[in-house]
């Protein structure tokens, strides 16, 4: 069956620059995203920790050139296994959203107990998959803003890219967190008290 998100006979997705070539588009994606990516540092999309906070995340990085930038796929996709079925997303979404929050919050004075939970709640939003493209930035933006609001900071530059997928692939194929959850222990610390300041400017100005 064709995907509708892509060009006819094609397995590029349709786009605002109209670009028809895989590889021009992925270059377009990456620079655009980064861009909008490094806007959320300084001035984050606030919100509740919903589904539809997660949506206007993906729409603001996104919004340069996809047309549906924000709105929960119509298509069902896959990997090596098949993410959250179409006509499951709104279900499954219940069960992932606002307990993410809640949860995390409910432990945030445990550290260790904190990326436990934390990480269990990541595998399942990673599980969910709501967006045709684009989820995994979306999520670890979510993550981000997430971690901020418990007071920790997530920071993906002491892992890399492969290890990051190793563990999401574990996850997600064979439900096993271990992996996952040792990458966030390399990644995530609290928040430095020299960093609070800008934290309340950033979050609740």
């Amino acid at each position: 069956m064709a995907d509708v998100y892509c060009y006819p006979a094609s397995s590029v997705l349709k786009n605002k620059l109209n670009i028809y070539d895989k590889e021009r588009l992925l270059t377009a994606e990456t620079r655009l995203a980064a861009i909008r990516l490094y806007q959320l540092q300084e001035q984050p999309v606030h919100g509740n920790f919903s589904l539809n906070h997660l949506c206007r995340i993906h729409e603001h990085i996104f919004q340069d050139l996809y047309p549906w930038a924000g709105k929960i796929r119509t298509v069902n996709i896959a990997k090596t296994n098949m993410f959250c079925l179409v006509q499951h997303i709104q279900t499954y979404s219940r069960s992932v959203f606002p307990s993410y929050y809640t949860d995390c919050m409910r432990v945030k004075d445990n550290p260790e107990r904190f990326i436990h939970v934390f990480t269990e709640h990541y595998a399942d939003l990673n599980a969910l998959h709501p967006f045709r493209e684009g989820n995994g930035r979306s999520q670890r933006e979510f993550a981000r803003e997430l971690c901020l609001k418990c007071g920790y900071i997530l920071d993906l530059t002491h892992t890399d890219h492969e290890e990051m997928l190793t563990g999401s692939i574990m996850s997600f194929d064979k439900g096993d967190n271990t992996g996952l959850e040792a990458v966030f222990r390399k990644c995530i610390r609290p928040l430095p008290d020299s960093l609070v300041a800008q934290f309340v400017r950033n979050y609740y100005v």
